[in-house]
């Protein structure tokens, strides 16, 4: 394992002690320090900018032959870490601990050590890894949100405060879909120069505010949470294939919530993610494809159909059908046999 030893801040310095220990250089772009990993190493990239008020965002975006770890040395104060895995797995660890924390992809934490004390990062080899940072200089921070604080979560609140660094603080949790939607802008923008510059502040403001909201849902007992972590997206999909597998009798929507492990709230901002419909919206959706293939099929009458797709109002069914598809069943049935007896004419004779 290759072990290398960097200042903690600013982040200017963080790259640059990288670069001397990978034995390469690393390049400044309107205030973003840019280091590509040596062939010899791995490859990919390590970036770090810094903002005002002491707030900074360092990207590890890179895969390595052999595992580094990386120690963070304090040079005053350590400052505070908001982290967060978008790809792959890396560990964290406290200087004055033995315990390994790994973050894996879709968490974040939230660490500060104490002043006498600083972070390490371990970085697998052969993974490709995509890590963030924001690194936040307490003092200099604490004078942008101080008329603010007194409305933040306690323990958030206490954090922030601690301006010395006496108190070792640790959080981990899984980071929600509007933090992924965040990340997959940075990830996919185009910007260059002072735009770009910018752009990066914007977002990492933005990211903050997310961690923070993240954060504080996560405080609440477990039925009141209502943020949807990108992790729960699975419990999504099984929704989807037990509303697909049970037309005829759908679940009620805190039955199919309890079903997936998860309650009616998150899932209707699953479903909303995903498809831009509320959960009934996308049954009537499936519903409604199903009773469309299966009148071009042509092997079960419309009672049937409504039937099959847990309708037993045929009326109420006609006039969905109609809204989605300009017509009722029986005169989509028609149109479909039209059509057919259309192109049986129009075919040439042998």
């Amino acid at each position: 394992m290759n072990e290398i030893f960097v200042k903690s801040l600013p982040l200017k310095d963080v790259i640059a002690n990288i670069a001397e220990a990978l034995d390469t250089t690393y390049f400044n772009r309107c205030n973003e320090y840019i280091l590509n990993i040596p062939e010899i190493y791995g490859e990919g990239s390590i970036r770090g900018i810094n903002f005002l008020n002491g707030f900074g965002l360092i990207e590890y975006n890179c895969t390595l032959k052999e595992a580094l770890k990386i120690h963070f040395n304090v040079n005053s104060i350590h400052p505070l870490k908001f982290i967060y895995c978008s790809k792959g797995s890396v560990k964290h660890k406290f200087e004055e601990h033995d315990v390994l924390h790994q973050i894996e992809q879709f968490q974040n934490i939230i660490v500060a050590s104490t002043q006498q004390n600083g972070h390490i990062l371990i970085f697998p080899k052969n993974e490709n890894i995509h890590l963030n940072s924001l690194e936040i200089s307490r003092k200099e921070f604490k004078t942008k949100i101080d008329c603010d604080l007194n409305i933040l979560d306690v323990g958030l609140k206490k954090l922030f405060k601690d301006l010395t660094a006496r108190n070792l603080f640790f959080y981990q949790g899984n980071y929600s879909l509007a933090m992924s939607d965040c990340i997959d802008t940075i990830k996919t923008s185009k910007f260059s120069g002072i735009a770009r510059s910018l752009f990066l502040e914007g977002k990492s403001n933005e990211i903050l505010s997310i961690q923070i909201s993240d954060y504080e849902d996560d405080k609440k007992d477990i039925p009141k949470r209502q943020i949807l972590r990108k992790s729960e997206l699975v419990q999504i999909q099984k929704a989807v294939q037990i509303l697909k597998s049970e037309l005829s009798k759908p679940l009620t929507i805190k039955e199919l919530a309890n079903k997936v492990g998860t309650n009616p709230t998150k899932l209707q901002e699953g479903f909303r993610y995903n498809f831009g419909l509320t959960v009934n919206n996308y049954l009537n959706k499936i519903r409604l494809d199903y009773a469309k293939e299966q009148i071009m099929i042509g092997e079960l009458n419309i009672s049937e159909i409504a039937n099959n797709i847990g309708i037993a109002n045929k009326s109420y069914f006609s006039r969905l059908f109609k809204a989605t598809f300009q017509l009722n069943p029986k005169e989509f049935s028609l149109q479909i046999a039209k059509n057919a007896n259309k192109r049986q004419r129009n075919r040439p004779l042998t």
